[in-house]
């Protein structure tokens, strides 16, 4: 069986890996000129102990301790001793002050809010995370749900700053199934209040390097810098793909990549899935890195409540991976998720970088550019999808009404979060719906892959 993976992303490789396995004959292609997809990284410098160039992701990425289809792969891999697993911290900005915000004690002893308030807002999040049901209910709006069980002050301290900066002017069309999922992916990473997360020595860089060497090694083509123009058919159905230097035939034909990217390949061949798939919304993500001189607070990963900010999380890596593996540089995400046609999509990088050293200057009451040694701004147009009421409708079948196409994108993951892990999940499934075998992935505990089949 002849297969053609388009897009080199995290679930193009593993879905090749897994067709390997299947002793199918794979060939990757991808648009950029390396692979990894969202997983992609850039030098920051040197390693002061080492001389080799330190990397690191342009949107920030971390993985759970329970997570079991990456520690399968890592394991596959050889890599496991590359994994590092460390207590992480979480706070909350608001009111201007910087609360602790790692458990229930920090909830209880958040002055942002009344003592009502805080016990309404434990009590919500705890029958979100723990009661079963929720994760279902694709019908009703989360900050409906909010209102009525958190009550009117802890949703506007608490998730309205929240989910307008995850979803902008569509925040209120938000099922509470997909913050349950999200609620309970955070509570399986946690052993009491502590949260572990993992990440690799060395960056992300290192599974997709290691990946692609395994897939060469078995055969499997990987070729970088060949954007698909269309797909080929013959009496109705996908046989290949046309890239600006050549015509590549396969028996099937397996897409990766965003939906409204699919949506322009398949138009010409059924202009009714094309407009399917172009219902799904995208939001984009913006993510500022500062590699600093200092921290910036002793907290990884703050939200930032309050008004007024062009980000809504500070979310500090080197309090996760120690400056040394940096070369002693202190590194910060600023991060932000906008649609494409808001102000800060199409800022100047200069102008956006005035205007957040100023807000963290506000943020955190001290001049934060004197410790600034170097910046970073990366935008990723598809980095989240729209997950609106009754999103379960619009996801497409991995199976698609096109036969010899198949897809596997960023929408199979809900009513969970999109990672690395989930990725694999989802190309576990897509495998699996092309009839070939999955069954030597183990399946974890992630809500990803229940849409689709």
């Amino acid at each position: 069986m002849d297969v053609i993976v388009v897009g080199g992303g995290a679930t193009g490789l593993a879905a090749a890996y897994l067709l390997r396995r299947n002793g199918a004959d794979v060939t990757v292609l991808e648009a950029s000129p390396e692979p990894g997809g969202l997983l992609s990284t850039f030098e920051v410098g040197e390693k002061a102990e080492a001389g080799e160039g330190a990397r690191l992701e342009y949107f920030y990425h971390h993985f759970f301790t329970h997570d079991t289809e990456i520690n399968w792969l890592l394991g596959e891999l050889g890599l496991e001793d590359r994994a590092i697993f460390r207590p992480t911290t979480m706070g909350m900005m608001r009111g201007g002050e910087i609360y602790p915000f790692d458990g229930p004690a920090d909830v209880l002893t958040f002055g942002a809010m009344s003592i009502q308030a805080r016990l309404r807002f434990g009590m919500s999040a705890a029958m979100l995370t723990y009661l079963p049901g929720f994760e279902d209910d694709e019908e009703t709006s989360a900050m409906e749900w909010f209102r009525r069980w958190a009550g009117k002050e802890a949703t506007e301290t608490i998730w309205e700053p929240m989910m307008d900066i995850k979803f902008g002017d569509a925040a209120d069309q938000i099922p509470i199934a997909w913050m349950a999922g999200r609620l309970r992916q955070r509570a399986r990473s946690r052993d009491g209040t502590e949260e572990k997360l993992g990440y690799l020595k060395g960056s992300l860089q290192v599974l997709v390097d290691r990946l692609v060497e395994v897939l060469r090694e078995e055969g499997v083509e990987v070729r970088c810098d060949v954007p698909v123009e269309k797909f080929t058919t013959s009496d109705g159905r996908v046989t290949g793909v046309q890239t600006p230097e050549e015509t590549l035939e396969a028996d099937a034909v397996l897409s990766t990549i965003p939906t409204p990217i699919l949506a322009g390949l398949v138009e010409d061949i059924n202009g009714q899935y094309a407009s399917s798939l172009r219902e799904i919304e995208y939001m984009g993500a913006i993510c500022t890195i500062l590699s600093m001189e200092e921290p910036l607070s002793p907290v990884y990963w703050l939200n930032v409540a309050d008004p007024g900010y062009s980000f809504g999380g500070v979310i500090e890596q080197t309090h996760l991976i120690p400056p040394k593996e940096y070369g002693g540089r202190h590194l910060a995400y600023l991060s932000r998720y906008v649609r494409h046609d808001h102000p800060l999509w199409s800022k100047d990088g200069e102008e956006l970088l005035g205007q957040q050293l100023g807000e963290l200057k506000r943020l955190f009451g001290r001049g934060v550019r004197p410790i600034v040694n170097d910046h970073w701004i990366f935008r990723g147009r598809f980095a989240a999808p729209i997950t609106g009421l009754k999103f379960s409708e619009k996801i497409p079948s991995y199976d698609t009404p096109i036969p010899g196409l198949y897809m596997a994108a960023m929408p199979h993951v809900y009513p969970d979060e999109r990672s690395t892990n989930n990725s694999i999940k989802i190309a576990a499934g897509v495998i699996e719906a092309m009839g070939l075998n999955s069954g030597f992935v183990p399946e974890g505990t992630s809500l990803a892959d229940t849409f689709g089949r």
